[in-house]
């Protein structure tokens, strides 16, 4: 019990008074009055003061010499120890650290080629959800980033990125990174199920190349335009 609640206790006994006749004199519910006493609640120089017309004592002859004083004391104990438990402590893993280990099996960085395809240029993450991204296998998908103007008339402009999947093989119409003669290109592709695939570009007109089926390599199909900034 707190020193100062345990001598309020014996004045009120020696007083013969119970909790509920102080309560009643201090306007206060007999619950906070046993608080006080239990050391629960921390009483300030104004209560002491009423406290002290109760039991008709001064407050310097109430049992501890300057009960104003062991009242600053308690409360400044109380305050730090509130203090104490709010203080932000950093943590010792770096916050980007822990941003990682927390998101890092729902993110996948993504490479982002351009139209070489030799090296990644960069990467961008992407959210994983069932070890997929925009719903293909996450180990099957890339970035392009358009080097030119061939699509302008199509809606896609240079630096544009497209979203794609590693491509097998052509079929119907589509948007794709091919390879014709050694040669990679970005371009609208048809297949004409006839052993002929159109390849089309779109600069000021839209121009149309028929080549042999057999003369082309799918490396990837394209399912979303991200536009450049």
């Amino acid at each position: 019990m707190a020193r100062v609640g345990e001598e309020l206790k014996k004045n009120r006994l020696d007083a013969n008074m119970t909790l509920k006749q102080v309560a009643k004199k201090l306007g206060v519910s007999e619950s906070f009055v046993n608080e006080v006493e239990q050391g629960r609640k921390v009483v300030n120089e104004d209560l002491l003061k009423r406290f002290s017309k109760v039991f008709d004592k001064n407050i310097s002859t109430m049992g501890l010499g300057s009960l104003e004083e062991a009242a600053q004391t308690e409360s400044v104990a109380r305050t730090k120890e509130v203090i104490k438990k709010e203080v932000y402590v950093s943590p010792k893993t770096p916050v980007n650290e822990l941003w990682n280990q927390a998101f890092g099996e729902n993110i996948k960085n993504v490479p982002v080629f351009d139209e070489t395809m030799k090296s990644p240029i960069s990467h961008k993450g992407y959210v994983v959800e069932g070890k997929k991204i925009e719903g293909f296998p996450m180990d099957k998908v890339l970035l392009v980033k358009s080097g030119s103007e061939d699509l302008k008339g199509y809606g896609i402009r240079k630096d544009d990125l497209l979203f794609g999947v590693e491509a097998k093989d052509i079929q119907g119409t589509s948007f794709m990174l091919v390879s014709v003669q050694g040669k990679n290109l970005l371009r609208r592709v048809k297949n004409l199920n006839n052993g002929s695939v159109e390849l089309l570009s779109y600069r000021e007109k839209e121009e149309v190349r028929k080549v042999p089926i057999k003369d082309v390599l799918p490396l990837v199909k394209f399912h979303k335009l991200e536009r450049a900034l």
